[in-house]
């Protein structure tokens, strides 16, 4: 696996929401698909740890489904996170599909939920958990979609409605973070009143071209618009990590794995 990047993003809090006291840091992983950066993830703990987060969001792919589905490593991961930090984390299409389809998957989606959650990790299932750091008020969403928003030639479009309906209205006294895999309907997580939306899934686009930025995603879209990096619109933002690892099509060029560093200000 080539090695990972650390991206870091300064999030101001705007929109009359009320930010921190003083400043603190909130690690994003996503697409993880139970890689290792060194023995133990050793490499990866050392980064996060460097990084000394109040708190660690998970966007979902932390593991690859298959009739053996490989997860030891991110069953680690989180066993390790959760011994200093609060993890966050909604499932991705990997998780769904293998909570979806029992019949090719059998127990092994309970076998993974049962040993995260036994570590304590907050496993957003279409729903929400509101906190406070450092006198920030905040809540925390995940947004699990069906897999038909996942389609290879073609998905399901999604409006704030939709949403509205799968997790409920979002209050206005606290600031609004939503943790939801896909980041293709942004227009919809920013409409529904997200005010930072975290996304994982198109691994960056796979390959990265100067100007262009990523060529392909994973459902065979060129040029997919939201593939990584920070976006914006009205106040509300976009961020998609390029993934740390990834599985069927192994290839990664201009476009290194990443663990990403927010800082709140």
């Amino acid at each position: 696996m080539t090695d990972f990047k650390v991206t870091k993003y300064r999030i101001r809090v705007e929109n009359g929401k009320r930010g921190p006291d003083t400043p603190y840091s909130a690690v994003f992983l996503s697409d993880l698909h139970n890689a290792s950066y060194g023995e133990d993830n050793s490499r990866l703990l050392s980064e996060i740890r460097n990084a000394d987060p109040q708190l660690v969001f998970a966007a979902g792919d932390m593991l690859t489904s298959s009739k053996e589905p490989q997860m030891d490593a991110a069953i680690a991961l989180m066993n390790e996170l959760t011994r200093k930090y609060p993890v966050y984390y909604v499932n991705g299409n990997h998780e769904s599909r293998m909570r979806e389809n029992t019949e090719d998957f059998q127990e092994n989606y309970e076998k993974y939920v049962s040993a995260i959650r036994s570590y304590g990790v907050h496993l957003l299932e279409n729903s929400a958990e509101r906190l406070e750091i450092r006198h920030m008020p905040l809540c925390v969403w995940g947004l699990e979609l069906p897999l038909a928003y996942y389609g290879h030639l073609g998905s399901q479009e999604l409006t704030a409605d939709k949403v509205e309906e799968f997790l409920g209205k979002p209050s206005d006294d606290c600031y609004q973070i939503l943790l939801s895999h896909n980041p293709c309907f942004f227009d919809a997580y920013a409409s529904w009143g997200a005010d930072l939306t975290l996304s994982g899934h198109l691994h960056g686009g796979i390959i990265r071209l100067p100007l262009l930025g990523g060529v392909i995603s994973p459902q065979m879209r060129l040029f997919p618009k939201y593939d990584r990096g920070l976006f914006s619109q009205e106040g509300k933002k976009l961020i998609v990590s390029a993934g740390l690892g990834s599985h069927t099509v192994n290839i990664r060029i201009n476009n290194p794995p990443e663990l990403i560093v927010l800082d709140f200000v």
